[in-house]
């Protein structure tokens, strides 16, 4: 019984292995620490990357508008360009040495908004993975 338990354990860390499998606990919270230590920080004009958490595979980077107002915000005209712009900033992660050992596992990055009520303005995502190619709207190089 012992030997075909472990037959069937060792098959499936293969399979796993084979399939890009990995354990993806441990770089989020080594990234978490290490983005922490460097937090709060400035973000863009008056916001501030306040605050960083870990949520199952994702790294949550909490940013916070300390005068906005969520919900005035959302009824504003351009809320859906400010959200697709955020987006695209969203890669600007990628390039973070904190972020380069979750490039193989299956961490999504994430930016939370919010206002000083901690009530949501969006939230973007990016999986970690993603970092490895260009976005689909990137300019084709020479």
């Amino acid at each position: 019984m012992t030997r075909n338990v472990s037959t069937v354990l060792a098959s499936m860390i293969a399979a796993c292995a084979l399939a890009g499998c990995s354990d993806t606990r441990q770089p989020v919270q080594e990234a978490r620490t290490r983005i922490a230590a460097t937090l709060p920080a400035p973000y863009f004009e008056d916001l501030v990357t306040e605050s960083v958490s870990v949520d199952g595979d994702r790294l949550v980077l909490l940013v916070r508008s300390p005068a906005g107002s969520a919900a005035k915000t959302r009824g504003a005209p351009g809320f859906d360009a400010l959200k697709d712009s955020e987006q695209a900033a969203l890669r600007d992660l990628c390039g973070r040495p904190e972020i380069m050992p979750l490039l193989d596992t299956e961490a999504v990055l994430v930016r939370r908004f919010v206002d000083r009520e901690d009530v949501l303005f969006f939230e973007v995502a990016l999986p970690a993975r993603a970092c490895a190619s260009p976005p689909a709207d990137a300019p084709a190089q020479p």
